[in-house]
């Protein structure tokens, strides 16, 4: 499956995807950008040898926001129309039936802390920094998903100051799970890739589904939905597969990657 993208690079290697953003020199997202983005995810998950993908940004800078020039002269009508774009873009990533591990590798500014938070698992480098910065430049957004990490308390101070997090700051606030020194990232990163994609990949799929469909749930709801994935699972050849490779204390087929 081709990915034909000016600015959203895409390696595939035995269903391990990594996605740099890559539009210099801050990897600040335009209209085209957006688009780039929902049409990889959306193949990502398509592409049904596909287990994993790591996202990074390419240079000093994960993502630095929105370009702003979008956003001069922009009336209501085009923000309108403008801002679906965005939103069908996030649920692409949101949606996306393989794991997304997120390398934050520098800063992760207004949509550049959306697109962190979307990522299933965030790792950042020492280097990185986030922010909202939205309310000094004329919009709003971005907050609805950074309260699902950090909490309604950090996500106000955030969204009412601008102010701008180190990763050490963001780690505590729990907007992402690791940091790492800015060598480690990438291979940190690979290397959590690799161990994902090691596991059965129709139950990582249905894990995931489940994760996003059951955490806005209530905890029966929840569960009553998970035990339906639970017996979905079984009816796959990759469960009887890790299951006799668990007895016979040998490597399941699927994990062999050729």
């Amino acid at each position: 499956m081709s990915y034909e993208n000016k600015f959203v690079k895409v390696s595939v290697d035995r269903g391990l995807a990594v996605v740099t953003l890559d539009r210099p020199s801050a990897n600040a997202v335009s209209l085209e950008v957006y688009d780039e983005l929902r049409r990889t995810f959306h193949r990502l998950g398509e592409d049904k040898q596909m287990r994993v993908a790591v996202f990074t940004g390419a240079g000093k800078v994960f993502c630095g926001g929105n370009d702003v020039n979008d956003f001069v002269d922009l009336d209501f009508d085009q923000a309108t129309e403008y801002l679906a774009h965005v939103r069908l873009t996030f649920n692409a990533m949101y949606d996306c039936p393989v794991p997304i591990i997120g390398a934050i590798n520098g800063g992760a500014v207004g949509t550049g802390i959306v697109l962190a938070s979307l990522c299933d698992i965030r790792i950042a480098s020492e280097k990185a920094r986030f922010a909202l910065p939205e309310i000094d430049v004329g919009v709003l957004g971005g907050s609805r998903h950074v309260m699902r990490l950090a909490g309604q308390g950090m996500t106000r101070l955030m969204m009412y100051t601008g102010r701008r997090l180190s990763a050490e700051e963001a780690l505590q606030a729990h907007i992402v799970d690791q940091v790492v020194s800015s060598q480690e990232l990438i291979p940190t990163a690979m290397a959590l890739a690799e161990e994902i994609a090691s596991k059965s990949p129709p139950a990582i799929r249905l894990a995931k589904q489940g994760l996003n469909r059951t955490e806005f749930m209530t905890l029966k709801e929840g569960y009553e939905f998970e035990c339906t994935l639970t017996a979905a699972v079984r009816r796959t050849p990759e469960a009887k597969e890790g299951a006799l490779a668990f007895l016979e204390k040998r490597t399941p087929s699927y994990a062999i990657r050729g």
